[in-house]
């Protein structure tokens, strides 16, 4: 009768099986991952320090596909999605996208600066600009 015992050529090919699966779950790129940020440390509010924001965004790691999370309430402020000259002037106009329901959250898709305002409060200092990274 012979033993139930694995051959060796049983056991090279299990080795080769988990090496492989190993090797395929270390492929998996890192864009999918990504950190979920709460603009500001904080509520997005009137800053009660100048260059608030410009100091919590300097301090953040920002890479594709993280979220944004604008924490206000509804009525009080609003999240505008500008150009770069829009948010050096806090020019309301020229919003590319108005979130006024909070909170909200925002995903940065793409690598690149992003700039936001508040349609409310921009000439008091309550704006951000996120500069996303490749992952």
């Amino acid at each position: 009768m012979k033993a139930n015992n694995p051959s060796t050529k049983t056991m090279k090919l299990n080795l080769v099986v988990v090496t492989a699966i190993a090797m395929a779950y270390a492929q998996i790129p890192a864009t999918l991952s990504f950190y979920i940020h709460l603009v500001g440390g904080k509520a997005w509010d009137v800053p009660s320090e100048p260059n608030h924001y410009e100091t919590w965004a300097k301090g953040e790691k920002f890479t594709k596909d993280d979220i944004l999370v604008f924490d206000f309430c509804t009525g009080m402020h609003t999240v505008a999605e500008v150009p770069k000259v829009a948010y050096d002037t806090c020019n309301t106009t020229a919003a590319k996208t108005i979130e006024t329901l909070g909170p909200t959250t925002v995903t940065v898709s793409n690598v690149g600066m992003y700039f936001f305002i508040c349609t409310k409060h921009c000439q008091s200092g309550q704006k951000v600009a996120i500069d996303v990274k490749p992952s």
